[in-house]
């Protein structure tokens, strides 16, 4: 098994991801709502970057279905089969997401969910900043970050190793600044709002949704 964190990562969820698919389908999210907001600033048409596409459930889906043009990425290659078979007429691009380069000012909005607190503590500002320079002048960015100050947590996630990292919320908050984005909406909520099951892995578990946008 490797020590890598990205190679933890690739390989839980390849592992899990006939039950990511079911539970990204059916667990109460913020999601839906946060993505809302960036189509609501987007043109007709937009094109729309999703980093963490997952099984193509329920985000990519709901953005073909608003009629964007979808650039999906993901680290895991049996996540990303499921989400072509999910959703064929989506642009799928496979690996590392802080490894991609597109040109910029290339995006009319950026969607990034459950998906940045896993990259290395060290990358996550380069990749808040790469994000900022692929979004057209006015673009909306909405994603979620951990809340604790951790740099490297090991830990199991249904039953294989798992890598996450962290800054807390000021730190996150000032870094997300830095790099040119201004934050129009941020707040921290209680996975499931707060009505999960004790079984759940993500029972207590508090995210802070954001909603930002780059300078016209």
């Amino acid at each position: 098994m490797s020590s890598a964190p990205k190679e933890i990562v690739q390989q839980a969820y390849d592992h899990i991801a006939e039950w990511y698919l079911d539970w990204a389908s059916t667990q109460p999210s913020p999601r839906e709502r946060y993505t809302d907001k960036v189509l609501a600033h987007a043109p007709s048409s937009p094109h729309i970057l999703e980093l963490g596409c997952g099984s193509g459930v329920p985000i990519t889906r709901m953005l073909l279905d608003r009629g964007a043009r979808v650039v999906a990425n993901d680290i895991s290659s049996k996540q990303l089969s499921m989400a072509k078979a999910q959703c064929p007429s989506a642009q799928f691009v496979p690996g590392d997401m802080a490894a991609l380069s597109f040109a910029p000012a290339s995006f009319d909005g950026v969607v990034c969910f459950y998906t940045i607190f896993h990259l290395p503590r060290a990358e996550q500002r380069g990749m808040l900043a790469n994000i900022c320079s692929w979004l057209k002048p006015g673009g909306m960015f909405a994603f979620n970050l951990a809340t604790v100050d951790e740099e490297e947590i090991h830990g199991e996630f249904l039953g294989h190793g798992m890598f996450w990292s962290s800054f807390g919320v000021e730190e996150s908050m000032k870094m997300v600044r830095e790099v040119g984005l201004e934050v129009v909406e941020a707040e921290v909520l209680e996975a499931g709002d707060g009505r999960l099951e004790e079984s759940d892995p993500d029972y207590g578990v508090k995210f802070m949704w954001v909603v930002a946008r780059k300078g016209e």
